[in-house]
């Protein structure tokens, strides 16, 4: 455990996580897809919930810290499902909106035998998630306010999530950006979705793809320098095995390298994971770097198992693995 959450007086600050839900149907190892009217084989298939908001939550709950999920699900079986997995796990789900303008969510998930995957997504109540529908005191109400999936939240995404953002810092919190990574979006997409949202923003984290959708740039500092340039206060952008490059408003920058890891199980979340362990380590009023690294490691965790976040132990455990685990020497560039 950190020695700032160990002080008597310190008081971790409060979570809250807005974005998409989804019911997953994890098929496990799908490593080629059948021809039209053809049949392949894969050998298991799990049930479970999904989604940017409901894994980052159930990853924070797991390592002992509070939170609340802004969320849309339907008034169907997989909208009981979402809603009974994250009070199962202890997740605040006052903020979570029941409809029956559409469906819950829900996603094929193919797992490669090299651990990496594939989606096949329908929208569902996700396509519907409108800004007047959320609990705006709710939000108001967190000292760290994260908005994750964006791209794959049309009616909120753009100026809806920026009037978002810009609220929630209002009333003092800290405001993050994950995003979720569409194949064929094009740049204009991309811009018309985060750039009203970079200046209302503290902390903008997108994968490499998700940065060079956005900016054009391959190069992370170049990307991380146009989303400064537009705005956000700092850039986080996360490159996998190669761990994250990061440029802060005061001009720091470098890159935080990811633990060694020798079994890759499955990625499914593993980008959730990593935000759970940045908030984690952001709720603990860490230095940034110290909570980069805690975001490295919660994903480390995340892809040695099977599932978005099965594998995330106690706060406790994963300050553990950072003592005894080595990082990739070559990516502390």
């Amino acid at each position: 455990m950190s020695p700032l959450s160990s002080r008597p007086d310190f008081q971790f600050r409060s979570i809250c996580v807005i974005g998409i839900c989804t019911v997953d149907a994890v098929g496990r190892y799908v490593d080629e897809y059948p021809s039209r009217g053809g049949l392949t084989f894969f050998d298991e298939l799990t049930f479970t919930t999904g989604g940017n908001a409901v894994n980052c939550s159930i990853a924070l709950r797991r390592m002992g810290f509070a939170v609340g999920v802004v969320t849309k699900v339907g008034q169907d079986t997989s909208g009981d499902l979402v809603l009974a997995e994250l009070k199962r796990h202890g997740v605040e789900t006052s903020g979570v909106i029941r409809s029956g303008d559409a469906h819950t969510s829900f996603s094929f998930v193919c797992v490669h035998s090299d651990g990496q995957r594939s989606f096949l997504h329908t929208v569902g109540t996700n396509g519907t998630f409108r800004l007047e529908e959320i609990d705006i005191e709710i939000v108001r109400a967190a000292d760290l306010v994260l908005v994750t999936g964006t791209m794959l939240l049309p009616a909120l995404d753009g100026e809806p999530t920026a009037e978002l953002l810009r609220s929630a810092r209002a009333a003092g919190a800290t405001t993050l950006l994950d995003t979720s990574y569409i194949d064929g979006a094009d740049q204009a997409r991309w811009r018309a979705a985060i750039e009203p949202c970079l200046p209302h923003l503290d902390y903008f984290v997108p994968s490499r793809l998700e940065a060079r959708a956005l900016t054009g740039q391959d190069e992370p500092a170049q990307a991380a320098r146009l989303i400064l340039a537009a705005g956000c206060r700092n850039a986080v952008v996360k490159l996998d095995r190669e761990g994250v490059y990061y440029h802060e408003a005061a001009g720091d920058t470098g890159r935080v390298p990811a633990y060694q890891v020798e079994t890759i199980v499955d990625t499914t979340g593993a980008g959730d994971c990593w935000c759970a362990g940045f908030l984690a380590g952001l709720a603990q009023a860490a230095p940034l770097r110290e909570a980069l690294l805690l975001g490295n490691a919660v994903a480390a965790h995340g892809i040695q198992h099977a599932g978005a976040s099965s594998g995330i132990p106690p706060l406790s455990q994963i300050r553990t693995f950072q003592t005894n685990t080595p990082v990739v020497r070559d990516a502390t560039g």
